[in-house]
């Protein structure tokens, strides 16, 4: 009942959202040709016309730029947060404190410092200022009527998808099989799940080929720990080749969507303008850390080679279901044999029993003086007593009570279990995958698909992993505050792509890309007028060149961020990612440019021979 109350409530409102505001809606933000701005010539005076027509502008991107700010300032945040729980430990060591109690300013600041809620803490401080500014319902009609909430919601959907465990399986033994023809080392993987995995992206789409590459370079490779260097080059590498892997189709890319049909790109015309160039460009990437990084990767492969061989013993002799029931056999054995758990239950009766004659002497007679039987007195005593005692032994030692009292067993290593998943498992999992992409554009049909996914999640729980939801759903709140503060940015990235030719246009869009998501880029190209199709290609392969700058310049970078930033001890450097993928962005940025001038003259010698 509970599920279909959900379903039904999750899609009336996105119904009602999508019917389109009402006649008399607040007009914001002001529409770009409002501005009367076309006998300007100079970028500045139009940026100052813009201003003049609508200060809040000005506000609007403030407030933005002050998110901006506080993604390369999160790191900080962490390292105070952590310095005062540390601090709090120890006084709760000392006696100083609860033993159960939290710093909540170190709360607070671990909060401030998760990237991934950035963006919707500023998008809650942009929403009062409209307030402030105008009123509530001219707030309210800009989120219902003028953001676009599809992509955040879809990212979290495919997301959820992409990192269960029969989905995983099945990508793995894909990478398996190429990582095995190029040797299958560790060097062989890296560049499998760096060149194979983004451009996965182009049939699967971008975020969740990066929930599957981030998850496979989880455990290939960070698990290894490498040096901090190396993690960075990776991760900078990774945003980089997922953003520009989805240029095969016309569907994948969030960048390439916007564009595809207004300036009527099909798949054939990315694989041919963009595809072929975007695979040479991440070879190129991943051959150039590759040489630095070899003697690394060279390093590493012991360590991966010893977890390769456990993987394989257990998967082949040493199965984990049959050591378990050996050890349970044991156990039982031992326990037949010392009486383990009578032993500890006795002795608890006697700590019960002692404690009891302590409320005799202590408490009874105040008890007694307020009307209360003793015989009732000692009985709730002694039930309380006990129910406090099973809840510590429940934390502490529950494997010495009896089995009935003995809370469920969460296991750690549960996600690293070597069981098969049934096949028919697997292709309800690819259908899931396949409603939901094709559905991409439409939340009323993929978010009740998510919905039947979780109850189907739950009936086939054994060969599921651990179906953990806060990382999509943290992305989706990062990229949701994200689209809310991209909507009052085009009064002045619109005028900026609109001055520019080809070659400072493609430079431009890159540069933009990293203080915006390349999405929004190209979505604003679309609405500049007389953009040659020289500036259309520029603009589209600029903005996804660079979107491996920030984790805002592309949208499936924070579902990798998410994944990957306990290798980084939670504190990932935004800093440190824009200098890792400076490299990678510039040989992908070159890629684009120098194949675009030469395509022409491959075509005529093609056309000549």
């Amino acid at each position: 009942v509970v599920f279909f109350f959900f379903l039904a409530l999750t899609v009336t409102g996105i119904v009602v959202a999508a019917g389109g505001p009402p006649a008399d809606a607040p007009a914001f933000p002001p529409s770009l040709e409002g501005y009367g701005d076309t006998g300007i010539d100079s970028i500045i005076g139009i940026l100052g016309n813009r201003i003049l027509h609508e200060p809040f502008n000005l506000v609007a991107s403030l407030i933005f730029l002050c998110a901006i700010i506080h993604t390369f300032l999160t790191g900080r945040f962490m390292v105070i947060a952590h310095r005062w729980a540390h601090d709090h430990e120890e006084k709760i060591k000392k006696g100083l404190a609860p033993r159960d109690s939290v710093h909540h300013g170190a709360e607070a600041f671990h909060f401030l410092g998760e990237v991934e809620a950035v963006f919707g803490i500023w998008a809650a401080a942009l929403v009062g200022a409209i307030v402030l500014f105008f009123d509530w319902p001219t707030a309210k009609s800009y989120i219902l009527y003028k953001v676009n909430f599809t992509e955040p919601m879809f990212v979290v959907v495919i997301m959820t998808l992409a990192a269960t465990r029969p989905i995983l399986q099945l990508s793995e033994r894909f990478m398996w099989k190429i990582a095995n023809l190029l040797g299958g080392t560790l060097t062989a993987w890296w560049w499998a799940i760096l060149t194979i995995g983004p451009i996965l992206g182009s049939l699967i789409t971008e975020p969740a080929a990066m929930t599957i590459a981030a998850m496979l370079l989880a455990d290939k490779f960070y698990a290894l720990s490498p040096s901090s260097r190396f993690k960075y080059a990776t991760l900078g590498l990774l945003f980089v080749n997922i953003s520009v892997g989805g240029t095969l189709t016309s569907y994948a890319a969030p960048p390439v969507l916007m564009v595809a049909a207004p300036w009527k790109w099909d798949t054939m015309f990315m694989l041919t303008h963009f595809g072929w160039k975007a695979v040479l460009g991440m070879l190129a990437a991943n051959l150039s850390y590759f040489l630095i990084f070899r003697s690394e990767l060279n390093t590493l492969q012991a360590s991966f080679a010893i977890n390769s061989l456990k993987d394989e013993i257990q998967q082949r002799y040493l199965k984990r279901a049959d050591v378990e029931e050996m050890l349970d056999q044991c156990i039982e054995r031992l326990d037949d044999r010392f009486h383990f758990v009578d032993t500890f239950s006795e002795q608890m009766k006697d700590v019960g029993r002692e404690l009891t004659r302590n409320l005799e002497v202590r408490a009874l007679a105040d008890l007694e003086g307020k009307g209360i039987d003793p015989d009732m007195a000692r009985r709730a005593f002694e039930e309380r007593n006990q129910e406090i005692q099973l809840r510590r032994m429940r934390r502490a030692l529950p494997g010495l009570l009896p089995p009935k009292d003995r809370p469920p067993f969460m296991d750690p290593d549960w996600d690293h279990r070597d069981d098969p998943v049934p096949l028919w498992v697997t292709l309800v999992h690819i259908a899931f995958m396949g409603w939901t992409i094709i559905n991409a554009h439409y939340p009323p049909f993929f978010i009740p698909g998510l919905l039947f996914f979780l109850g189907f999640a739950q009936v086939t729980s054994p060969y599921q992993n651990k179906l953990n939801l806060k990382p999509a759903l943290l992305v989706g709140f990062f990229l949701g505050g994200l689209v809310i503060h991209g909507g009052l940015q085009g009064w002045w990235i619109e005028p900026v792509l609109g001055n520019l030719t080809e070659v400072p246009l493609m430079l431009g869009a890159t540069i933009l890309t990293a203080f915006n998501d390349n999405a929004a880029i190209t979505f604003l190209s679309t609405l500049v007028p007389n953009f040659s199709d020289g500036m259309k290609y520029s603009v589209v392969a600029g903005a996804v060149a660079g979107g491996g700058l920030t984790i805002i310049a592309n949208a499936p970078n924070p579902a990798g961020l998410s994944i990957l930033k306990s290798f980084f001890d939670e504190e990932v450097s935004p800093m440190n990612i824009l200098l890792a993928a400076a490299l990678p962005t510039a040989i992908l940025w070159l890629a684009f440019l120098v194949l675009y001038v030469v395509q022409p003259i491959l075509t005529m010698g093609r056309c000549y021979r």
